[in-house]
């Protein structure tokens, strides 16, 4: 319910006012001066003062200036018999809400005290939802950096901005320890929080219930026993809340060396609807922060396990060669296919660990860049000569298609990033391409900027329906094709993460039997995004 002080040397008015605002079930406090009015302020916290114009040596104007100095969240309503625009010009640009004038019937007095106690909680909502749009906005920046330490730093900052306090802090429950711990501390706060013994915030985080704090603890008998903070003129706590359980507590402060007023009802409502966003953002980073973690793991463990099955591999493929070569033309020719079939799958095997460790390797340093400044013609013929072999195996025509071989293309890039992109898109057109067929790679400026880069051929195609999902990690058009093409669907993954990394774009145009086109487009100059 709201508070109401009513100001006025004329004990009628006093007396009206009462009767008509209890009826509207305001809490009301009655003065007959504007030192009695600016005593009792302090202490009461009114959400609105509704105050007659002259009173005496210290009149309504000095009120509203008083009041708004200090208490710039409590309106006033200024009643005058003496109405003049020069007067309620002054009222206005001192910040009074709006004035009514005697004699005034009750109604148009209920009317113009809802007025100005709406307005008063409108101005609430807009501040704090300002806050947080300007909080969601810049969270995007940090949550990009996965660290909960910078959110919640972001978190306090924007609510003590929001609702004009002087210090603050977040504490995080870490529920192994059974404690909390501070995460964020803004401002002349203890580091143990409001109270030197973190009872207070410990209590909100059990009852899960939001604490208000006036005139040190007096209105809070579970604390009696606490000793008070003098220089805190009022505290809110609120927890943070995530399904149910406890995340942390968030405190704020005013204190008498700063803002000096207190905080009322209005204030914890607003800081426990920016509470329940900015856990919405903490939970979020936190269960982002575990995904990543995750993934190093799992990253960490490909590795490992691809780098120890390298070693017997390299033992068994040697062996099997010596054996090819010891046993050669003295043994029958089911022997010779037993050796042939022993050699092709280690072979295989080669192949799908190499991809994987590619595939770790890319995953740990996506983020990183080294660039410098290359000829991408020279990287192309490099990397067309590291299939030609596998190339003339299968009767493939491996070659170039619309090339000016005097334009030459500098590019500042990631060198050996690039060489992949293409190193994998040759890998597959030469997989996938029957015998007999061709696949031809092209490059053209795309812009002043950019350059477009393809790699075509003839071999079986790509169905229309299966080419949005060809660039996930481990799909495969086609799983039974597994036995026939060697590998974990991870090539054009490593491919599309390149490209990205680069701030270019990839696609692909097929159709079944009649060959793929896969279209890349990257920067001619590559810039690596700062990190924030």
């Amino acid at each position: 319910m709201e508070k109401i002080l009513v100001v006025d040397d004329e004990p009628g008015i006093l007396e009206l006012c009462r009767k008509v605002l209890v009826r509207e079930k305001y809490i009301v406090f009655l003065v007959s001066s504007g030192e009695e009015a600016l005593k009792l302020i302090p202490e009461g916290m009114f959400d609105l003062v509704l105050t007659d114009l002259k009173l005496g040596e210290l009149s309504g104007l000095d009120i509203i200036t008083n009041i708004k100095s200090l208490y710039p969240n409590t309106e006033v309503l200024v009643m005058t018999g003496q109405a003049t625009i020069e007067t309620a010009i002054e009222c206005l640009k001192r910040g009074a809400y709006d004035y009514i004038t005697k004699p005034f019937n009750i109604y148009e007095l209920v009317d113009s005290v809802k007025k100005a106690l709406d307005h008063a909680q409108l101005k609430r909502k807009e501040n704090i939802s300002r806050e947080i749009i300007y909080f969601y906005k810049h969270s995007q920046e940090v949550t990009k950096q996965l660290t909960e330490e910078n959110l919640a730093n972001l978190v306090l900052e924007s609510a003590i901005k929001g609702l004009k306090c002087d210090s603050g802090s977040i504490f995080v429950f870490k529920r192994d320890e059974n404690k909390l711990f501070p995460l964020a501390i803004v401002g002349p706060v203890a580091d143990k929080g409001i109270d030197d013994g973190g009872k207070i915030l410990s209590w909100v985080a059990e009852k899960k219930e939001p604490l208000l704090i006036q005139n040190g603890l007096d209105n809070l008998p579970q604390f009696k026993d606490l000793p008070k903070r003098k220089e805190i003129v009022s505290s809110m706590v609120v927890p943070l809340i995530d399904q149910g359980m406890i995340l942390g507590v968030l405190s704020l402060n005013r204190f008498v060396q700063g803002t000096k007023y207190q905080f009322n009802s209005h204030d914890l409502e607003s800081l426990q609807t920016f509470a329940f966003h900015a856990t919405m953002m903490l939970s979020a980073t936190r269960h982002n922060q575990a995904l990543r973690e995750l993934d190093k793991l799992k990253s960490e463990f490909v590795a490992k396990v691809s780098h120890e099955l390298r070693t017997p591999l390299m033992a068994i493929s040697g062996a099997v060669e010596l054996l090819q070569s010891y046993m050669s033309g003295s043994t029958s020719k089911k022997t010779d296919d037993i050796m042939e079939l022993m050699a092709r799958n280690t072979v295989r095997m080669n192949y799908l660990i190499n991809e994987v460790l590619n595939f770790s390797t890319m995953e740990a340093k996506q983020s990183k860049l080294s660039l410098l400044k290359f000829s991408l013609r020279k990287l192309m013929d490099e990397t067309v000569s590291d299939f030609a072999f596998k190339a003339k195996e299968k009767g493939i025509s491996l070659g170039f298609e619309n090339i000016d071989k005097t334009e030459e293309i500098m590019m500042t890039a990631d060198r050996e990033k690039v060489k992949q992109i293409l190193s994998n898109l040759l890998a597959n057109a030469v997989t996938f391409t029957p015998k007999k067929g061709w696949v031809r790679l092209g490059y053209r400026l795309e812009n002043k900027d950019s350059v477009l880069i393809t790699v075509a051929d003839s071999g079986i195609g790509i169905p229309e329906d299966k080419q949005k999902n060809i660039f996930d990690q481990f799909y495969q058009v086609d799983g039974s094709m597994s036995r026939e093409y060697p590998g974990f669907g991870l090539g054009l993954s490593i491919v599309r993460s390149s490209v990205l990394a680069h701030n270019g774009k990839i696609w692909v145009e097929s159709m079944p039997g009649k060959g793929a086109k896969f279209f890349v487009v990257l920067p001619l100059k590559t810039v690596e995004e700062k990190k924030i």
